[in-house]
């Protein structure tokens, strides 16, 4: 069953936060109704796809409720006009598209309208424009994707490339279980689209020893080729193990091996290979070939140039 059927696009009324709706659609459109499937299943209706907009409280008017309620009043009333207009350019999307205008602070706001109705994915933008009603990436959508209860789909504002344009999807792994989270949903937005999954592990590289004429030299370098030897065949059996797991012609593994930063080879290797989305989880555990929260999985995220589909993990 697909993992993502309510879909929430937060929108700010700007340009850049608008860029969200196309993937949003796209993913709508990619994830049902599902054929084949009996007016029982779920997964036979049309996905849910809800635009929110949240009116922020105006702090300086705060001192007179009589005014502070007009103008939010009115606020919400622009707010629904804006959602209408936008909703209608949706109108070939096959799903059921719900407008939200809301007042509160966006992040909290965001989070709780996710929590509170069932929504398993939220796709926005990285940031909107500068103002008390637009977004700061590192602000609000860092918040969101931090606070969240659901996977989150994160498009900077620097991406051109579409989220299923050239039909790869790269999935870096770290050998944990929680990294391995990624792979559910990857393949069924892969299977959806008929997209290639690309499974990675990087493993640690380094620089060759200064040149040496001493035996011992000589057995220390014989010692770490041997250890990186092992390390890239344990990697390859690990990848091995999960592609066998999955009878899917259109999945492939790869192992890399860096001397430098994780995040920046993972980038660099989407690129390379025309990668349209990047599936990866929260966090993994620590170690040079484990990711910690806040690190991998978010440089990969401010660094990517396609979209990010973070997927969470819930104790």
């Amino acid at each position: 069953m697909m993992p993502f059927r309510h879909i929430l696009v937060p929108l700010d009324g700007s340009e850049l936060a608008e860029k969200a709706l196309a993937p949003a659609g796209q993913i709508a459109t990619a994830i049902g109704p599902q054929t084949g499937a009996s007016h029982t299943d779920p997964a036979g209706e049309p996905a849910r796809l809800v635009l929110l907009r949240v009116v922020s409280p105006l702090a300086l008017l705060a001192a007179d409720p009589i005014l502070y309620d007009e103008m939010i009043r009115m606020s919400i009333d622009e707010a629904k006009a804006y959602l209408a207009v936008t909703a209608m350019a949706l109108g070939d999307t096959p799903a059921t598209v719900e407008t939200v205008a809301v007042s509160g602070s966006p992040a909290d706001a965001i989070v709780q309208y996710a929590e509170e109705h069932g929504i398993d994915l939220i796709v926005m933008s990285s940031h909107g424009r500068t103002g008390s009603s637009r977004w700061v990436y590192g602000s609000v959508a860092e918040k969101v994707m931090h606070h969240a209860p659901c996977a989150t789909a994160i498009i900077r504002a620097h991406v051109s490339v579409g989220i299923f344009q050239n039909k790869k999807i790269l999935v870096p792994l770290d050998g944990s279980e929680l990294a391995e989270r990624a792979l559910g949903p990857a393949l069924a937005l892969a299977g959806a689209v008929q997209s290639d999954v690309l499974l990675l592990r990087m493993v640690a590289g380094r620089e060759p020893l200064p040149e040496t004429m001493t035996p011992a030299g000589d057995r220390v370098e014989a010692a770490l080729n041997a250890a990186d030897t092992e390390e890239r065949a344990e990697a390859e059996a690990y990848l091995q193990r999960i592609h066998a797991r999955h009878d899917n012609d259109h999945l492939f593994f790869d192992v890399q091996a860096t001397a430098g930063d994780v995040a920046d080879a993972i980038v660099s290797y989407a690129d390379a290979h025309h990668v349209d989305l990047i599936v990866i989880s929260s966090h993994g555990r620590s170690g040079i070939g484990r990711w910690l929260h806040g690190s991998v999985a978010e440089k990969v995220l401010r660094g990517a140039n396609c979209a990010t589909l973070i997927v969470r993990h819930q104790p």
